[in-house]
């Protein structure tokens, strides 16, 4: 039997920050903080034993909800520090402090972690007890329902997302993950008053592909992107405009050229490639919000459904522009604008527009953020629309049961552009913003029209959190 912990946030929240930065949320829940709260409820030498034998087994995989909004809040607080000044009125010799919290909001509160390794009836029946003696997850604020089983989902419920163990090179975040003496290691920093996340080792962890997800369009499932990964680059210091958007997804792809030299995949460089997805480079624009502003708050590398080979040899491309310090800063020559800063960083990030979850969650009704360049330019009017679906199909989209063209944007800080900003193939080809509407849910990131892969032409899901 398959171990399978289940975690319903009562609340409806996470809270929990991550280890790195006090200042965004957890998402989803590492495993290794769901072992601690078993370990923080274990009674005896019995339970200390199954949590022996779980240690030892191999990272699970994480069914949770893809998509998580931070949300923040700040409040004075008495500290532990004590100070000669003092601060606090109640509490002498101690100060006050401003402390942000951040949760993440999850769009379901269920959460589950899978197990591979085959567990008796004994071994579940205590870690069970054990779960559901745990209070809540991550501050005391998110209270939690814990429970264990010898049954794992063997669909993913809508919404939700496969989170798996996988190699570094295929890696889109890191989870910290129990180890073969995780146990002795957390009674001894309990013993010496010492955090657990000190003694935390953490693995690759990436989306499982939708193709390997057990959720069907037959039985009313997402319609898959052809884009398997998305590469977030935020920018650092930086709010360049959406006019500079095609400069910098051409200096970006310039780049990512360079690293792969002269063995670089058809898809990366989209020659001789006729019929065949290639990677786009895309800019994340401000946009969906009462405040957008619509200014540009990172770059991504859109990767398609490739052969192994072709698809690590993108990914290496796209990772080597990273310093050599390992802090994850990517500096890009760009034309007329010198050196800018970019930071790649895994995991739910902050803006929410700079995280690859606003672009790849799934939706019925999808807006465009940057204008589509119309493959053909219609001779009449009336065509404008039969063009714009010409697009869509072209890009394997379900018919759709509504479409809206504009001149002007249909989204709060959608890009307005001119047709000098556009890339330079694209140039004198009409230009449109658009809305669509499906019958079905359609997961991102959608690309469509004549730049889709340089900059332009992409769109972004409407409903639900969108901030």
């Amino acid at each position: 039997m398959t171990l399978a912990i289940t975690i319903e946030l009562l609340t409806g929240s996470y809270d929990a920050a991550t280890v790195d930065d006090r200042e965004r949320s957890e998402w989803p829940p590492h495993p290794a903080r769901v072992f601690s709260a078993l370990r923080a409820a274990a009674r005896g030498e019995q339970d200390l034993g199954v949590l022996r034998w779980l240690e030892s087994q191999p990272p699970p995989v994480v069914i949770a909800s893809e998509l998580a909004v931070e949300h923040r809040r700040q409040s004075w607080v008495v500290t532990n520090r004590l100070e000669p000044k003092g601060g606090s009125q109640f509490h002498p010799g101690r100060a006050n402090r401003l402390r942000s919290r951040v949760r993440a909001l999850p769009s379901n509160p269920m959460v589950q972690l899978a197990w591979p390794a085959q567990a008796d009836a004994e071994q579940i029946a205590r870690v069970d007890q054990m779960a559901r003696r745990i209070p809540y997850l991550g501050r005391s604020t998110g209270v939690a329902l814990v429970s264990a089983s010898s049954t794992a989902q063997s669909t993913v419920p809508d919404g939700h997302v496969v989170f798996e163990p996988c190699e570094l090179m295929d890696s889109e975040m890191s989870l910290r993950v129990p180890y073969l003496g995780f146990v002795d290691a957390l009674d001894s920093q309990f013993e010496a008053d010492r955090p657990a996340w000190e003694v935390s080792r953490s693995r690759a962890y990436r989306r499982r592909p939708v193709g390997e997800q057990a959720v069907a369009a037959a039985t009313g499932g997402i319609t898959p992107s052809v884009y398997e990964d998305v590469l977030v680059f935020r920018f650092s210091g930086l709010r360049p405009q959406a006019q500079l958007a095609v400069s910098l997804t051409e200096a970006l792809r310039s780049a990512v050229l360079r690293a792969a030299g002269g063995t670089a995949p058809t898809a990366l460089h989209g020659h001789h490639a006729p019929g065949r997805p290639h990677v786009a480079f895309l800019a994340l624009p401000d946009v969906g919000h009462e405040h957008a502003d619509g200014h540009l708050l990172g770059l991504a590398v859109a990767v398609p459904e490739l052969p192994r080979p072709e698809r690590a040899a993108v990914v290496r491309s796209v990772l080597a522009l990273r310093d050599r310090n390992g802090n994850g800063v990517v500096t890009l020559p760009v034309p007329r604008l010198g050196q800018i800063e970019l930071l790649y960083d895994l995991g739910l990030v902050r803006p929410w527009g700079a995280s690859p979850q606003r672009w790849r969650r799934g939706s019925k009704q999808w807006v465009s953020a940057t204008p589509v360049v119309l493959d053909r330019y219609p001779k009449r009017p009336e065509q404008v629309t039969e063009e714009v679906l010409r697009c869509l199909r072209t890009v394997g989209l379900p018919e759709p049961l509504q479409v809206q063209v504009s001149v002007e944007p249909l989204l709060p800080g959608a890009a307005r552009l001119r047709p000098v900003d556009l890339p330079r193939q694209s140039r004198g080809k009409l230009f449109r913003h658009i809305g669509v509407t499906f019958d079905r849910q359609v997961s991102g990131p959608v690309l469509v029209g004549a730049g889709r892969y340089l900059g332009v032409g992409l769109l972004a899901p409407v409903g639900g959190a969108d901030v």
